[in-house]
């Protein structure tokens, strides 16, 4: 049962930053769509979560409200299938990863940690392969 419940939280956080990226996705798809970006967690900027994110428990093990935390396959398969975003082939800022869909106009920050975990950081609309990829760190306050 407890394996049950473990299961259900962490599609519910997974569902959470679906909502998160999903809901202005429809409007993303434009082509003068300007770039916007939000961190993972209210109140907290995305600078000051990446230094936290190292830290934090995996989404199925946290206690309140944190960004979505997870196995490194987990983290990735999330992105590629919920959202068709992909790595972008950039040079890392900060040792996060920067995911996008041109597809669904979306992208996402993701922090790696050394225990083949990740969180997730940051994420926003406007996301195009032909804008610089300092635009979306810009937007998230690593730049």
């Amino acid at each position: 049962m407890n394996r049950t419940a473990n299961r259900i939280g962490r599609l519910g956080m997974a569902g959470s930053v679906a909502l998160l990226v999903a809901m202005p996705a429809y409007s993303a798809i434009r082509s003068d769509q300007p770039v916007q970006g939000w961190s993972a967690m209210a109140g907290i900027d995305t600078a000051s979560l990446l230094q936290q994110a190292q830290d934090m428990p995996t989404s199925d093990m946290a206690v309140g409200d944190q960004p979505y935390c997870a196995t490194d396959s987990e983290i990735h398969q999330t992105l590629t299938q919920d959202f068709s975003e992909n790595r972008v082939d950039a040079e890392q800022h900060a040792g996060t990863e920067l995911w996008g869909s041109d597809q669904m106009g979306t992208w996402t920050l993701v922090a790696p940690r050394k225990d083949n975990t990740s969180c997730i950081i940051a994420s926003g609309i406007g996301f195009d392969e032909q804008t610089s990829v300092e635009v979306y760190y810009t937007t998230a306050g690593l730049q």
